[in-house]
């Protein structure tokens, strides 16, 4: 602790570094959720030949087991001077920072909250443009924004906007984002009103309202937000079913996916950001893009997969079951309605709600849905031969176990290791949904099985197979044991 004391105190500028032991600074982050805020520090000892400074800062501490002060070596590029404290009054647009959570912030401020009866001091609404919050703050902890350039404090000035002002001039038209969650997101359209401090602009909103009095909404917002209007005709086209789209509703761009194609011109489009499916013309209906790179890049996630393409509204289906119990079981149904994510609607044609008021409706994924087969006609079913049995309202796989008079069956479960009495209308040929066909492979297993085993023990030996349990000693080769 005294070494330290006689350190700051001596004060020696070590050549070629700009800060001394003791020298009060403020250290920046290049940290994820904290670059560009400053923290106040001072210096403990420089490293000339690392270009780094070892900090101890003024309101940081270890953790909450130990709250001591923190201290970390920094690299010379994050460490500042102290910046002057330049108090208010302070302008709506004007650069600032806000003193929060431990240090300062670099905001704009975006309204003057004035004195009255229930306030006795003036407050500024701060808003921070990239990550688009608004904070009140007092004057006290607010200071007019300044940058340390070329070893002096200067004040924000036309050249850092001067980039800005070729792509997005006062008065252009622009479209703003705003998202509403992993999926969901819409573009509303706005005016450049004015370039702020580096890449901060006043946009006003052209469908946007901020008050029932009509007044049209402004906000300041990062240039990551933004983008240029797309030229008139850029992604119009016809559309096809499941396609992602964006659509024009109300008051900004949406995203949806067309989930009927009404005729050349108009299309039903679904969207998470309204319940019911909406019909629109094709003048509002337009193919993503990105601007990237100051061009116009079609969407990667576009005109959808040919394995997407399966299901429209009405088609039958059968869903898979996830739930304990019921896992691997197959229930028809209907699809009522396509989502955005390769998801659907479906109506079950036998499932109903717990209060049996209407049929049953779920949302489901592309994994949990296949196409309704079409089961052919058979005369019979052989022994050990693989079926679908219909049970508790839907198809479970099995296999034969014994073929009884009358066309019944005995069919074996291998999840539920128990056997149930099925008639001939009840089954069906097992066969499994497979890159976007129909694979029947029963009959190929059950000709390997005859080739191996006997008609005598070939029943107990495959059902004990299938049961995973231990196979019964004697009557045939070890070297063809499943």
């Amino acid at each position: 602790m005294g070494e330290r004391s006689r350190r700051w105190v001596r004060g020696v500028r070590v050549p070629g570094m700009m800060f001394a032991t003791g020298d009060e600074v403020e250290v920046s982050s290049d940290e994820e959720g904290f670059r560009g805020v400053w923290f106040e520090a001072k210096v403990v000892r420089s490293m000339p030949r690392a270009d780094r400074y070892m900090v101890v800062y003024d309101h940081l501490i270890n953790d909450d087991a130990d709250p001591r002060p923190l201290r970390e070596t920094v690299d010379a590029c994050y460490v500042r001077p102290r910046s002057p404290r330049r108090r208010g009054p302070f302008g709506v647009c004007s650069p600032v920072d806000a003193w929060h959570k431990d240090g300062w912030w670099a905001g704009v401020v975006a309204a003057v909250v004035p004195a009255g009866q229930m306030r006795r001091v003036v407050k500024y609404v701060v808003c921070f443009p990239s990550t688009r919050e608004e904070m009140e703050f007092k004057a006290a902890d607010l200071r007019h924004h300044l940058e340390w350039f070329d070893d002096k404090w200067v004040k924000p000035g036309e050249h850092d906007v001067a980039h800005l002002a070729v792509t997005f001039p006062v008065g252009s038209r622009l479209e703003v984002s705003q998202s509403f969650g992993d999926s969901m997101y819409a573009w509303f359209i706005g005016t450049v009103e004015k370039l702020i401090w580096k890449d901060n602009l006043l946009v006003k909103y052209q469908h946007l309202q901020a008050s029932d009095e009509g007044e049209h909404l402004r906000e300041i917002v990062d240039v990551q937000h933004v983008r240029p209007c797309p030229p008139p005709g850029l992604g119009s086209r016809n559309f096809c079913l499941l396609q992602h789209v964006e659509v024009f509703h109300g008051d900004g761009w949406y995203n949806g996916v067309v989930s009927e194609v009404c005729s050349a011109s108009t299309y039903i489009i679904n969207s998470e950001h309204w319940d019911l499916e909406k019909e629109f013309p094709q003048g509002s209906v337009r193919m993503p893009h990105q601007w990237t790179n100051s061009c116009w890049v079609p969407a990667t996630k576009n005109i959808p997969e040919h394995s997407e393409v399966l299901y429209e509204r009405g088609t039958k289906v059968e869903v898979r079951s996830d739930e304990e119990g019921f896992r691997g079981a197959w229930y028809a149904a209907t699809v009522v309605k396509l989502l955005s994510g390769n998801r659907f609607v479906v109506e079950y044609e036998a499932l109903r709600t717990d209060d049996d008021s209407e049929f049953l409706k779920q949302t489901v994924d592309a994994h949990h849905i296949r196409p309704a087969p079409n089961t052919s006609v058979v005369g019979k079913f052989k022994r050990l031969e693989e079926v679908d049995a219909f049970y508790n309202d839907g198809w479970w796989i099995g296999v034969i176990s014994k073929v009884l008079e009358g066309s019944r069956y005995m069919v074996y479960f291998k999840d539920a290791k128990e056997e149930l009495e099925f008639g001939m209308n009840e089954l069906r040929l097992h066969m499994d949904w497979i890159n976007g066909q129909w694979i029947w492979t029963s009959q190929i297993e059950l000709e390997r099985i005859d080739m191996i085993y006997s008609d005598s023990y070939r029943t107990n030996k495959v059902l004990a197979h299938l049961d995973g349990s231990k196979l019964p000693k004697g009557g045939v080769n070890k070297q063809y044991e499943i």
